[in-house]
């Protein structure tokens, strides 16, 4: 969790407790995803990819092991790759390997970069948020599924590997704020911010949608896989779980 401080907190998902801080260099982030191993990334305000792993898990190794050089990780190979890219918009998708880091860029495109590099031009104008999940197919590979928000004020949805889909998820006459998605006890979810304080919540299968005004500018929202949507305003978060609706 950001605010305006050059500082990250970190808080239980279950009760919001606080867990620690991380302080960072990079001022005031434009946006912060954390990969599957615990590393945090942060995209700064010039669109640069900042990397702490102070959190990732780290593998065990014998004494013996831990004497020898090892290389660098899936991890830190992905982030190198990345290090002179810039974007306007980042999340992170679960997968093989070290997963998958999604950027978006003032020119409209979203890329996909790590088990498989993909990129598509999804809106006109700047890609303002970006959010993925993995849906299971049989043979239990998960297929990932990205969803991208724009300035133009559309919310798109693409399976990098196939075509994106012709039509928005959802259009409004304003641009998107933040963007979350994950494959909750409810299904795939999508919760969508928007600049004039909405936020969406959109059933990924079923298409059934509501809407909530929690009353200050909404700043980032995220979905946890219990099926409640946190939102970020500016001095406050809070989270709300929505009921079950017919489609």
């Amino acid at each position: 969790m950001a605010g305006q401080q050059d500082a990250v907190r970190v808080v239980s998902v279950s009760n919001a407790t606080p867990q620690g801080r991380l302080s960072t260099q990079a001022g005031p982030p434009r946006a912060l995803s954390v990969m599957q191993d615990g590393t945090l990334l942060l995209l700064d305000q010039g669109g640069h990819l900042h990397a702490d792993m102070t959190w990732a898990a780290r593998p065990a190794t014998s004494g013996i092991e831990s004497l020898l050089d090892q290389g660098p990780t899936d991890v830190e190979r992905l982030l190198a790759a990345l290090k002179r890219r810039t974007a306007t918009a980042l999340a992170t998708v679960s997968g093989p390997v070290a997963g998958s880091v999604v950027l978006g860029d003032a020119a409209g495109r979203v890329a996909v970069y790590g088990h498989m590099t993909a990129d598509a031009v999804l809106h006109k104008g700047t890609v303002t948020a970006v959010a993925g999940l993995g849906l299971s197919r049989e043979g239990g590979e998960a297929v990932p599924v990205l969803y991208s928000g724009g300035a133009d004020g559309t919310v798109r949805a693409w399976a990098p590997g196939h075509s994106p889909m012709p039509e928005p998820v959802v259009k409004r006459r304003c641009p998107v704020v933040s963007l979350g998605a994950a494959v909750t006890v409810n299904g795939p979810i999508v919760a969508v911010a928007w600049a004039d304080g909405a936020v969406d919540w959109i059933h990924g299968d079923t298409g059934a949608q509501r809407t909530f005004r929690p009353g200050p500018p909404v700043r980032s929202v995220a979905l946890t896989a219990d099926g409640r949507v946190l939102i970020g305003m500016g001095e406050a978060l809070t989270c709300v779980t929505p009921q079950e609706i017919a489609p």
